[in-house]
Order: C-alpha cells, then sequence, then structure tokens
C-alpha cells in the first residue's frame, strides 16, 4: 500500500485535497517486498491545463528515485530517496475544474542506475509521459494512489 500524507491529511484514492494544504513535501511510505529493492515516485497530473483540454498532460511535479527501506522503521520512505524533479505543489489554474494527482510507485530493475534516469528527465515539466519514462528505465508499476484538486 502506498501511504501518502500531507500534514495528518491522507490521500485516499481519489479524495479531494485543499490546493494550499499540498504545497509542502508529502510524507509518503510503503512496505517493501524485497528490504533491497529500490523504488522510483513520480507525482503526475494528467489533467493539464484541463481535463477538457489535457494538451500538457502530463504535467510532472515530483519525481524521486533509489528509495529505499529505512531499517529503524521497515517501511520505506522517500526521504531516504535521490530527486531527479524537486517536488512542485499542485495549481490548477483557476476555473480550470478538479485535477488529479497521480502518485506513481516503480521498483527499479537491479541494473537502474540514477544517472541514467536523470539523463532522461528535461527541465520542462509538461508532456511528461511516465509510463514511456518507465519503460525506458526499466521500472516496474507497483503502487499508485491519487487524489483531486481544484482552484476555484
Amino acid at each position: 500500500m502506498l501511504m501518502v500524507s500531507y500534514g495528518g491529511q491522507d490521500v485516499v484514492l481519489g479524495n479531494t485535497l485543499a490546493v494550499a494544504d499540498t504545497q509542502r513535501e508529502p510524507n509518503v511510505s510503503f512496505l517493501p517486498d524485497n528490504p533491497a529493492d529500490k523504488y522510483t515516485l513520480m507525482l503526475v497530473d494528467p489533467d493539464a491545463p484541463s481535463r477538457r483540454d489535457p494538451k500538457f498532460r502530463q504535467w510532472r511535479h515530483w519525481v524521486k528515485t533509489n528509495i529505499s527501506m529505512d531499517s529503524s522503521t521497515g517501511l520505506t520512505s522517500v526521504r531516504n530517496g535521490q530527486t531527479l524533479t524537486s517536488y512542485n505543489g499542485p495549481s490548477p489554474p483557476a476555473g480550470s475544474g478538479p485535477h488529479r494527482y497521480v502518485f506513481l510507485l516503480y521498483k527499479q530493475s537491479p541494473n537502474s542506475d540514477a544517472g541514467m534516469l536523470s539523463t532522461n528527465m528535461s527541465e520542462n515539466r509538461s508532456m511528461f509521459k511516465a509510463a514511456q519514462f518507465a519503460d525506458q528505465a526499466r521500472l516496474q508499476l507497483v503502487g499508485a494512489n491519487y487524489f483531486f484538486a481544484e482552484n476555484k
């Protein structure tokens, strides 16, 4: 299970959070299958700039890689990872309706390396293709979670 929380507010498969409450990096943790495995986490907005006209889909809000288990807790926390794209909180345009913000958790293959992953990361956050990036980096999707946020 991919556990995500913003200051005590849990992300629970499609609940709605206030934009103001999501501007700081969330706490993210999960139970790994194998303590030696490493993971990559992405946060994307598939509704940019709006669900009716998602011409900038997917907007890349955050990417962390080489996430490993914390031996003191038995959980894996993103604090242990390397940042490829710094956290950028949700900022849906006013009046664009609710946006989905999707956390994607991938298990890295044993021969994945952060250097290779970072070279495939452009400065432009728009039109990111998480599935294509994962295929190129040999990542396996193992978890997801999402929430809605809207700027009325």
